[in-house]
């Protein structure tokens, strides 16, 4: 007789299997068992198919769960960060050492001995610190549905002074050339993070690393489509925005760090382990910015850029040539996101994914047990929706309007404005133009208000009912 398996069964097999897998990987490593390359391929493939196809089952499960509500068939990739129970890491000594025959410097960070679990930022992501956290969906092209060359996860978890990541990067060809700190890292393949800490599409952070463990940081005051400026010491040595001393990060290259810029020597990954300091990541967001707690929410994404190459005189030398992006071959690079963008655009912050704070432990390896549908999604979306008709209508007439009748035909997706809804009954809407030519517009949709400006600054607020059955309502992180 076959019985069927449930759902959450067929998950946790599939879990158990890929567990295995890694495991088994992961001996081979300690003890310096060589799996030959073809194997090491098959078993990364069995685990990229059965990783995606657990990870898919998921995210449809939980589209349904909430599709009676406006715009989930486009809600966004979620993450839950647990909290570890240690103080912030210290800096030890930077020690030389020779990569691929350039000479570098790599810094280890470590925590202080009186802590509870000491963690010593290295680059090395099997440590204990990281065993029992969740990793993240595989990445995806940020704008087509063509699957990446190479698998790229993530994972996070957080303290009161720091949000740590890891990142696992396939990779048999791992180069890099840019040595300079807040060069512009992307020149190289490299591995980026974004973060809002308040949802306000404003003074968001970047941070860059290429697998020379070479680091750009940076602020942008809005989107560069509304007029945003880069805030870094890269721009201002000075005065410009930098998150040092506090940040601390390494990478780590597999099988050996001596392997990198060394075409002779066959790569199998390279990993990623950063400390982002929570005091730099929420400067410029302290009105609206709520500190990691139960229940609070920010809005990151992940991207991966990665370049084509030729091998001349047994050295790589980078050329444009994609693999994933809408023709393949073309002369540009691939772009690997977390949370896909549907253009090739990261500095579209209404579309990155939901970091989903916890304090409670990890209890599953899927990255998604334990989430919190983010109750602010359909207001945003919202008006998000008249943000983009708005922006495309000025650009046609040359003037903003308040007639929300008039923005219908400029609606486009993925935030469109909803439709069979009677604004101003069914949803409540104002649009309001500005003195100085601009306009703010905001939608309401029980219990949040949501409103954006002509530069895409949004936040959001909670009505709440107070005696006498006033409605008041109070900024809501976002």
């Amino acid at each position: 007789m076959c019985l069927a398996l449930s759902e959450e069964e067929s998950m946790t097999k599939k879990s158990i299997v890929i567990e295995l897998v890694e495991k088994g990987s992961l001996f081979c490593r300690h003890f310096k068992i060589l799996i030959p390359p073809a194997l090491h391929y098959l078993f990364m493939c069995i685990r990229k198919w059965l990783y995606s196809t657990k990870m898919k089952s998921v995210e449809a499960a939980r589209v349904m769960a909430h599709s009676s509500l406006p715009y989930a068939s486009i809600y966004p990739r979620q993450y839950v960060a647990h909290r570890v129970p240690i103080l912030p890491p210290s800096s030890s000594t930077s020690l030389p050492h020779n990569i691929g025959g350039v000479e570098s410097s790599s810094s280890s960070t470590s925590l202080p001995p009186s802590s509870q679990t000491a963690v010593i930022i290295d680059g090395d992501i099997t440590k204990p610190f990281w065993s029992s956290i969740p990793w993240s969906t595989d990445f995806v092209d940020i704008a087509t549905s063509t699957p990446p060359k190479y698998t790229t996860r993530m994972k996070m978890q957080w303290d009161d002074n720091y949000l740590y990541v890891a990142a696992y990067l396939e990779e048999p060809h791992v180069w890099g050339t840019l040595e300079q700190h807040n060069s512009v890292i992307y020149q190289d393949n490299d591995f980026e993070i974004f973060v809002d800490t308040d949802g306000s599409n404003h003074n968001y952070k970047e941070f860059e690393i290429n697998a020379l463990g070479t680091t750009w940081t940076l602020l942008l005051n809005k989107p560069y489509d509304d007029g945003g400026v880069e805030d870094s010491k890269r721009v201002d040595p000075t005065t410009g925005y930098d998150m040092e001393p506090e940040i601390h990060s390494a990478v780590r290259i597999y099988p050996t760090n001596e392997s990198i810029n060394n075409p002779s020597l066959q790569n199998t990954h390279w990993t990623v382990e950063v400390a982002l300091p929570i005091s730099k990541l929420i400067l410029h967001n302290n009105i609206n910015a709520v500190m990691p707690d139960e229940g609070v929410y920010w809005r990151v994404n992940f991207s991966r850029v990665q370049w084509g190459f030729d091998i001349i005189d047994n050295k790589y030398a980078k050329r444009k040539c994609c693999q994933s992006c809408a023709i393949p071959g073309s002369e540009v690079e691939d772009n690997w996101v977390w949370a896909p963008q549907g253009k090739v655009a990261m500095h579209l912050p209404e579309r990155w994914g939901i970091l989903q704070f916890t304090t409670k432990p990890p209890s599953s390896s899927d990255g998604v047990r334990g989430e919190e549908y983010y109750t602010e999604w359909p207001s945003r979306c919202a008006v998000m929706a008249i943000y983009y008709a708005m922006k495309a209508y000025h650009a046609k007439v040359g003037l903003y309007t308040t007639n929300i009748d008039s923005l219908r035909d400029y609606s486009t997706p993925p935030f469109v404005l909803l439709e069979g809804v009677h604004y101003n009954s069914d949803v409540g809407i104002v649009i309001n133009l500005t003195s100085t030519g601009g306009y703010e517009a905001s939608v309401t949709m029980s219990p949040y208000t949501a409103t954006v400006n002509n530069e895409r600054y949004l936040i959001v607020t909670k009505n709440i009912t107070t005696e006498g059955g006033r409605l008041d309502n109070f900024a809501q992180q976002c």
